[in-house]
């Protein structure tokens, strides 16, 4: 989610380059050639030795808390598989990388993990210029990455011959979370059916994630038939400390609805300067797509305001089910009394099922091999998520994964100083619905799913 040396990469609904045409490269390489550079992952066979496997996330920087959120799901879940019996007998070691904000860094992890540390799987990353941008080294190295962070529906696309470029799913990509697509269409749903608004402003972080977002709610409003008018639009900078001019300028159009894409410490930033501005009473509602994350809330307090809608891929209190209980159990176990915050961030629980159903795939097949575990999670059913069961889509590789809209509000159960939300809904979506929308949006936008 956060951005890479080329902020405006996907500007528009336009894949970022990454230097590399798919379709070619899986036609040479093959599945055979591209498990041959995975040096020795699928030779390890010496019960004694601890199965290891990548955690690439950013741990710097904006993105830090998010980043550290995921770490502290993965880690927590190799204790708990570990004391399940590990993974076919053999203790589980996660080994954690940090990527910055650099594709060139996150391929020389990449390569690290895979040729000299002899990782089975990996699990990441957070930002989708890195994603898109890396893609190609992670498919010569024939590993499984599983994305647990990452919004871009392109990363999980796999019909070239419809979107071109814009498909850029390969074979050892997986995900866990719902990707952008089903987001937006989640928030262009509720807008289009709760709120009574006409004059629509956008204001988004300057790269991939946040022009990608306003791209797609654009297009799935004008699907539903929502007759908008969009006023303005304004994109800060990555890591801005002034947003002041952009808030004003959306603020001077005179929106009901402000749509925006921030997360982490842009999310921050802009919440306390929109309500020194006075936007969030000028406006009927101010909508986010990431902004439901309790290191948000935590870090903004009292200064958040009530009855603001906001979404994300998951929230604590939005799933009455055992799995999430256990969750939710074993994660105050882990971390009272530390530094790491009370409840599990929205990527929690696609990290957590992320090694979890590695596990699976690895035992189901009796191998590490990565052709192997790429065959097991193809079309695999998880049916302990905390949000619900899961299945990983056999062509896109995208689970079958929800998203979450409530409304803040300081009445929800938290163990900080600040709000939750409260109501708060989980909504599914299928590709086909998605499709449907985006083509008649007249769009070359993919659904990813």
């Amino acid at each position: 989610m956060t951005s890479d040396n080329s902020p405006h990469g996907e500007g528009d609904g336009e894949a970022e380059s990454t230097g590399w045409n798919r379709r070619a490269f899986l036609g040479t390489a093959g599945a055979a050639g591209v498990a041959g550079l995975a040096g020795p992952v699928g030779n390890v066979t010496a019960q004694n030795k601890p199965l290891k496997i990548g955690a690439v996330y950013l741990l710097s920087g904006l993105g830090q808390s998010l980043g550290a959120a995921s770490v502290a799901a993965a880690e927590l879940t190799v204790k708990k598989i570990n004391e399940a019996g590990g993974i076919l007998g053999r203790d589980v070691q996660l080994i954690v990388r940090d990527h910055e904000n650099s594709a060139a860094t996150a391929n020389q992890h990449f390569r690290d993990l895979v040729q000299r540390q002899g990782v089975a799987a990996m699990i990441g990353l957070t930002s989708s210029g890195v994603t898109l941008s890396t893609a190609p080294t992670v498919a010569q190295l024939g590993v499984p990455l599983t994305l647990t962070d990452i919004g871009t529906p392109f990363i999980t696309e796999h019909d070239e011959q419809k979107y071109g470029d814009n498909a850029q799913g390969t074979r050892v990509h997986f995900r866990t979370n719902a990707n952008t697509a089903i987001n937006t269409y989640a928030m262009a749903k509720y807008a289009n059916e709760n709120l009574d608004v006409t004059r629509v402003a956008n204001l988004g972080p300057d790269y991939a994630y946040g022009q990608q977002c306003w791209e797609y709610f654009k297009a799935f409003s004008n699907a539903m038939g929502a007759d908008y008018e969009y006023v303005a639009s304004q994109f800060p900078e990555v890591g801005a400390s002034n947003m002041t001019p952009q808030i004003n300028t959306v603020a001077n159009a005179n929106p009901e609805l402000v749509f925006t894409s921030f997360w982490g410490g842009d999310a921050v930033t802009f919440v306390q300067q929109a309500t020194q501005q006075g936007l969030f009473e000028q406006a009927t509602d101010v909508f986010d797509t990431l902004g439901a994350d309790p290191t948000v809330f935590q870090a903004l307090g009292n200064s958040m305001p009530e009855g603001v809608s906001y979404s994300s891929w998951y929230w604590h209190s939005t799933y009455d089910n055992q799995n999430n209980r256990d969750f939710l159990n074993a994660w105050t176990q882990e971390y009272a009394n530390t530094d790491t915050i009370g409840i599990p961030s929205f990527t929690g629980p696609s990290a957590w099922s992320a090694l979890w159903m590695y596990k699976r795939a690895m035992e189901n097949a009796g191998s590490t091999n990565p052709d192997d575990i790429i065959s097991q999670l193809e079309g695999m059913q998880y049916q302990n998520d905390p949000r619900g069961p899961i299945t990983i889509d056999a062509d896109s590789h995208q689970a079958q994964a929800p998203t979450i809209i409530g409304t803040t509000s300081s009445k929800d159960d938290v163990p900080y100083d600040g709000v939750g939300l409260q109501p708060s809904q989980s909504i599914s979506v299928g590709r086909q619905r998605l499709t449907e929308l985006l083509s008649q949006a007249d769009t070359n936008l993919p659904p990813g799913v």
